[in-house]
C-alpha cells in the first residue's frame, strides 16, 4: 500500500492541501512550477479568476500530453522502419539498423 503525506501550497493567498505518495523533490518542483505559473496568469486574468487560470493550465497539460505521446508513436514508428530483421536462419541474430 502507498505511503501517503500531506503537502500544501500557497497560491495567491489561498492554501491548498493534497496526499501524495511522489517523492518530496519531485512533488516540490511541481507545485513550485504550478505557484509560478499561476501567480504570472493572474497578471493577466486577475487573482479572482483561479478557478479558470488552473483549468487553462489543465488544459495546456493535456495538450502536451497528447502531443508527446504522439511524438513517442512517430518515433516508435519510424524506428520499427529502421529495423530489419534476419531473412533467413543461416544468418546471425544481430539485428541491423539502417539510418537514413
Amino acid at each position: 500500500m502507498a505511503d501517503y503525506r500531506s503537502v500544501e501550497i500557497e497560491i495567491l493567498g489561498e492554501t491548498y492541501k493534497y496526499k501524495v505518495d511522489e517523492p518530496e523533490e519531485v512533488i516540490n518542483k511541481i507545485l513550485e512550477a504550478i505557484k509560478v505559473d499561476v501567480e504570472d496568469y493572474s497578471k493577466s486574468f486577475g487573482k479572482s479568476k483561479v478557478n479558470h487560470i488552473l483549468l487553462l493550465m489543465l488544459l495546456n497539460e493535456k495538450l502536451n500530453t497528447i502531443k508527446a505521446k504522439n511524438q513517442i508513436k512517430e518515433i516508435i514508428k519510424k524506428f520499427d522502419s529502421l529495423v530489419e530483421p534476419p531473412k533467413n536462419e543461416d544468418q546471425t541474430n544481430e539485428t541491423v539498423f539502417y539510418w537514413e
